[in-house]
């Protein structure tokens, strides 16, 4: 695999990430619990490296700080990436990111519940890092 489609898993304090979408809390809760059972952390959340917000995962970031973790694995990523592509949840139509960027940066709002759907190609990697070494 050629280095432009390999990706980095970085560990990341939990206020570095920006909630980017509503989330449902019961599903927040039954993942932590999902994680708590099995004591290690395996999918990095995918993040802007520059601004934080979150492409993919707010319902893990969620849980993480359920879970009192201070560090949370992510992959750091930019919307300028090839391998990131953005479109509407219920459309599937093409996404604007100045629509998620924004309302975020500028007003400190999140967008409604499923309202963009993050892909990323190649996808993204898994982990297996205990719990421990994140709080």
């Amino acid at each position: 695999m050629s280095d432009e489609m390999s990706y980095c898993v970085a560990i990341k304090p939990l206020d570095f990430f920006r909630s980017s979408e509503h989330v449902n809390q019961a599903d927040v809760h039954k993942l932590a619990a999902s994680i708590a059972d099995t004591g290690v952390w395996t999918t990095p959340i995918p993040v802007d490296s520059a601004t934080g917000i979150i492409m993919d995962g707010n319902h893990r970031a969620r849980a993480a700080a359920l879970l009192r973790l201070r560090y949370v694995p992510c992959v750091l990523l930019s919307y300028a990436d090839a391998r990131v592509s953005v479109t509407h949840w219920r459309t599937g139509e093409p996404f604007r990111v100045d629509r998620i960027v924004e309302p975020i940066l500028g007003a400190g709002q999140v967008l409604p519940y499923k309202t963009t759907r993050h892909r990323f190609a190649p996808a993204l990697p898994r982990t297996a890092i205990e719990l421990a070494v994140l709080r």
